[in-house]
């Protein structure tokens, strides 16, 4: 159930001008506004300069600007910021999602939620403990990116933007992708398609689909075990075999000619094992990829009830350099905000 369909945000440029014409104005005018909306991100009608009064009041009496505000902010000592935003819910309770800013030399990169809740279950995500609750509009996911671009301090940008937040990105596709395509447009936020990534944990039909999307965005998949058996232990809900996402995956690379990333969340004794890399190996060598490995960032509320714990950096070193002797290139995420929320959906989990 949408619950943004108020908001200027959650309007294409068409959509956009039909409202200005309809309020009286012109369509150069729709333009304007949009271009107050994306490329300034002002959080007041007033602060759109240019659209003439009358308009602006028209506007505010029939819609909000956005649908989002920040409800709170969790800045670690490495910079890593994680901000609770909160959204209309479908009850009289708001609605929360969790994005990230990640800062990193030159380079800043912001992660971003399709969802409130997540359905996928895996069993050490935070975010999708209580399930999910709904999609994300179009304009509730491009919003993410404006609100963390104001938390920018002087001189800093957003570089990259990944999807990979809360929530199954593959299962929103219809919001999503006119989200991807504001933050992409020259006269919006303007973020070059090749920096922005989204991230699966496999759907091979609707990966077929965003192979479609023009522009091209780069895929990443969240494959966590080569072994099936393994990885529906890991992925509950799992309901395709590995060899049918990665077949999608290489559909993807054939059509786009973009390297697909395999993220593999590492767990102490459970798919960070030598076996485990020989079967990371085996399934994609013959792949165009990298392996994107990720220690786990505990969270108090899995530890409690799972066993699982993170591996130290020894074993993720010996688990990467197994991967390397067998041909594939790897990349290793070191741990940011250790100091706060860090694993994704557990600022949602403390501000509950």
């Amino acid at each position: 159930m949408s619950t943004g369909a108020d908001a200027l945000t959650d309007l294409d440029d068409e959509q956009l001008a039909a409202v200005v014409v309809a309020l009286g104005g012109k369509r150069f005018q729709a333009r304007q506004v949009a271009h107050w909306l994306w490329k300034h991100g002002v959080e007041d009608f007033d602060d759109m300069r240019n659209v003439p009064q009358r308009l602006r009041d028209a506007l505010r009496q029939r819609h909000r600007l956005r649908n989002s505000r920040l409800r709170a902010a969790d800045l670690a000592a490495d910079g890593t910021e994680k901000l609770l935003i909160e959204l209309p819910g479908e009850t009289d309770a708001p609605d929360t999602v969790e994005c990230v800013i990640i800062p990193d030399g030159e380079r800043t990169t912001l992660c971003i939620s399709t969802q409130v809740g997540c359905p996928v279950g895996c069993v050490f995500c935070a975010s999708g403990m209580f399930g999910v609750r709904r999609n994300l509009t179009s304009g509730e996911i491009a919003e993410q990116v404006l609100v963390a671009r104001a938390r920018l301090p002087a001189g800093r940008r957003l570089t990259n933007l990944v999807v990979m937040g809360m929530g199954e990105p593959m299962l929103n596709l219809d919001a999503l992708l006119p989200a991807l395509r504001r933050i992409h447009d020259p006269d919006g936020i303007n973020l070059g398609a090749r920096r922005i990534t989204v991230s699966t944990s496999g759907y091979p039909r609707q990966m077929e689909r965003f192979s479609e999307a023009d522009p091209s965005y780069n895929l990443a998949v969240s494959l966590h075990a080569a072994d099936d058996e393994l990885r529906r232990e890991l992925v509950p809900t799992a309901s395709h075999s590995v060899a049918e996402i990665v077949d999608a995956a290489s559909r993807y690379f054939g059509r786009k000619g973009r390297e697909v990333t395999y993220e593999v969340v590492l767990l102490r004794g459970r798919n960070d094992r030598r076996i485990d890399a020989q079967a990371l190996v085996d399934r994609l060598r013959q792949t165009p990829c990298t392996v994107n490995l990720i220690p786990w960032n505990p969270v108090e509320e899995i530890v409690a009830t799972r066993d699982l714990a993170r591996p130290d950096d020894h074993r993720v070193d010996a688990f990467a350099a197994l991967l390397r002797q067998g041909g594939l290139n790897v990349t290793v995420r070191r741990q940011r905000g250790a100091d706060r929320s860090a694993a994704c959906g557990q600022l949602r989990l403390r501000e509950a």
